[in-house]
């Protein structure tokens, strides 16, 4: 059994044929899916989508929506939270990509911070986004009053801060990059790092593996992800989907 733990299939790309993508997911070994819903104007979509068996729900408000993000909104995400199907707030953290940082890197951390008091009071998992962020990210967290478990998603730092982010007890998301060919320090790190502190995820419908690249990313298309780290690190497929596979159990409560 595989768990996709990063998909975003609220997205309008998969208006056309979300039950096909979900039923070629689950044939493909895919038996759980994780819906990240991290814009508010996507919560009711994904709440309702989480309804079928198989698909469960992470909502949070993305570090690139803060100045959008209401206090009615961040009223609602408690609420939703706390609904039965959720098993973590996210994605939620800090992103410097472009100018997000010169604008509103205070406003970020401030939500940031909103929001792991959410996950902490609710004793919810977090899934965090950290991209060009990752130094201030870990300062951030190691400053934090009380850090709670979770995920790194879409890890993309160097093997250093893999490992500084794995001691404050988190595990690192991987995705479609790590099949990419100029993705050496991601590689590396995959190489470097116990299985039991990997999951695997689509992050669908960006990010599609160098098989599908060009093309809308996918649940199912996971199992590429995971051939490409059982090769890194030398190991049988099976073995690399079935720890995977426990860890995300593990941390969700799946």
């Amino acid at each position: 059994m595989i768990i996709d733990t990063h998909a975003h299939l609220s997205d309008e790309k998969f208006d056309i044929d979300r039950n096909v993508v979900m039923e070629r997911a689950f044939n493909s070994g895919v038996k759980r899916i994780i819906e990240i819903s991290c814009e508010p104007r996507y919560w009711d979509k994904a709440l309702e989508l989480s309804k079928q068996n198989n698909i469960f729900v992470a909502f949070g408000v993305h570090p690139n929506d803060v100045e959008k993000a209401s206090d009615e909104d961040y009223e609602k995400l408690e609420l939703l939270i706390q609904e039965k199907k959720c098993i973590a707030v996210g994605e939620i953290g800090l992103d410097y990509r472009y100018d997000f940082s010169s604008r509103n890197a205070e406003l970020q951390k401030e939500s940031f911070a909103r929001q792991l008091d959410f996950s902490i009071k609710r004793d919810k998992p977090v899934i965090i986004h950290s991209r060009d962020a990752n130094d201030d990210a870990v300062d951030f967290l190691k400053a934090y009053k009380s850090v709670p478990k979770g995920v790194i998603h879409c890890f993309s730092g160097t093997p250093r801060q893999a490992k500084e982010f794995i001691a404050l007890g988190f595990l690192l998301g991987i995705d479609g990059p790590v099949t990419y060919k100029k993705s050496d320090d991601l590689k590396q790190t995959v190489l470097e790092t116990d299985l039991s502190k990997l999951l695997v995820e689509t992050d669908c419908p960006y990010l599609s593996p160098q098989k599908y690249r060009g093309q809308r990313n996918e649940p199912s298309y996971v199992v590429e992800i995971l051939k490409e780290i059982a090769a890194i690190k030398n190991a049988p497929f099976d073995e690399a989907a079935k720890i995977t596979t426990q860890n995300a159990a593990k941390l969700f409560n799946l």
